[in-house]
C-alpha cells in the first residue's frame, strides 16, 4: 500500500523535469530512492513465496496428488503467465498500484457525496436489510440486487472521475480520423472526461443525483445498461471499449460490501461545513484535508 502511495507522488514530482533528465532525475532524488528500496523488499518476501509453491506443486504433480492452489494474486500471477518468464514480485507490485487508489478513491468519493446529501442514507440501509433478509444472507446475487446503491456509486464516479483525461493511448502510427484529423506517430491523444458533467447529457450534472442511473435503469430496454460496471461513450469512469478496466466486476462487489458494513454499522457527517472539491494535477479529488465524524449504531441485521 505504502508503494502505491509514494510511486504516485514521485511521478507527479518527475513530471517537473524535462524528458531528457527523468532517466537520470530518479537517480538522485530520495523519493526515487525509496521506491528502489520498497521494490527490493518486495522481491526478498515474494520470490522464495513463488519458489517454494513451485516447488511444491512440482513435489505435489510427481506423486500423482493434485497441486495445493492459494487464493491470492501470486498465485494467479504464475498461472497467467504460463510459459512466460513474468516478473511476479513487479506483477503483483503493478497490481497493487493499479486497484487501491482507485477502489479507495471511489469509496472515498461515495462517502462525501453521502455526508453531503444524507437524504439517501436512510433508503441505502433499507435496501440493504431488505436483500439480506430475501436471500437468508451474502449471496453473489444479493450484490446485483443492491440497485440504490449501485446508482449510488455509479454518480458519485461520475462526479469524481478520476482524471480530466481519460484512455490516454500513444500513436503508434500515423492515423487520419473521420473528421480529417491528422495524427503523427509518436503524439499522444486522451479523451475528455469533462462530458460526463454537461447538461446535453445530463439533467443538472453538477448536481449528485443517488437515483440518476436507478431511474434510466427503469426504462425499458436499459436494465443492464446503467450499472456501475457497464461502460458508455456518456460514462467513461472504468474507459471504454476493449481495454476498459478488467477489474470493475471485482472492485464493484468488494465496494458495495464494505459500504453495505459501513452503512449498517456507522453514522458519519463532516466535521462543520462541507469541504470543496479540487482538481490537482488533471485529478479531481475530494479535499483531502476534510474531517468526518464517525459514531457506531446498532445494525438492524447482522452479516
Amino acid at each position: 500500500m505504502q508503494y502505491t502511495i509514494d510511486s504516485f507522488n514521485a511521478s507527479r514530482l518527475l513530471r517537473w523535469y524535462p524528458p531528457f533528465l527523468r532517466p537520470l532525475v530518479h537517480f538522485f532524488r530520495p523519493e526515487f530512492r525509496k521506491l528502489q528500496q520498497q521494490i527490493k523488499d518486495s522481491r526478498r518476501i515474494i520470490e522464495p513465496e513463488v519458489a517454494k509453491r513451485r516447488q511444491e506443486r512440482r513435489a505435489a504433480i510427481a506423486a500423482g496428488e493434485k497441486p495445493h492452489k492459494a487464493v491470492d494474486a501470486i498465485e494467479w500471477l504464475d498461472e497467467q503467465r504460463k510459459d512466460i518468464d513474468y516478473d511476479i514480485p513487479s506483477g503483483q507490485i503493478i497490481l497493487a498500484t493499479a486497484a487501491i487508489h482507485t477502489t479507495a478513491g471511489m469509496m472515498s468519493a461515495l462517502l462525501w457525496e453521502l455526508c453531503a446529501n444524507p437524504e439517501y442514507i436512510d433508503d441505502l440501509r433499507k435496501e440493504i436489510v431488505e436483500v439480506i433478509k430475501e436471500d437468508g444472507g451474502w449471496k453473489k446475487t444479493s450484490l446485483y440486487k443492491m440497485k440504490l446503491l449501485d446508482s449510488c456509486m455509479k454518480e458519485a464516479q461520475r462526479l469524481h472521475v478520476v482524471g480530466s483525461l481519460a484512455m490516454g493511448r500513444k500513436v503508434m502510427a500515423p492515423i487520419t480520423l473521420s473528421d480529417g484529423t491528422e495524427l503523427p506517430a509518436g503524439c499522444y491523444v486522451a479523451i475528455p472526461t469533462w462530458p460526463m458533467k454537461d447538461e446535453f447529457y445530463y439533467e443538472n450534472p453538477h448536481k449528485f443525483d443517488g437515483r440518476r442511473f436507478l431511474e434510466k435503469r427503469n426504462q425499458p430496454g436499459n436494465e443492464n445498461r446503467w450499472q456501475f460496471v457497464t461502460t458508455t461513450p456518456e460514462h467513461l469512469g472504468f474507459g471504454h471499449g476493449h481495454h476498459a478496466c478488467p477489474g470493475r466486476f471485482f472492485a464493484g462487489n468488494e465496494i458495495k460490501i464494505a459500504m453495505a458494513h459501513i452503512l449498517m454499522k456507522y453514522d458519519w457527517k463532516f466535521e462543520g461545513e462541507p469541504p470543496l472539491k479540487s482538481l490537482r494535477d488533471s485529478e479531481w479529488i475530494p479535499d483531502p484535508t476534510a474531517k468526518i465524524m464517525v459514531r457506531k449504531r446498532e445494525p438492524e441485521i447482522r452479516f
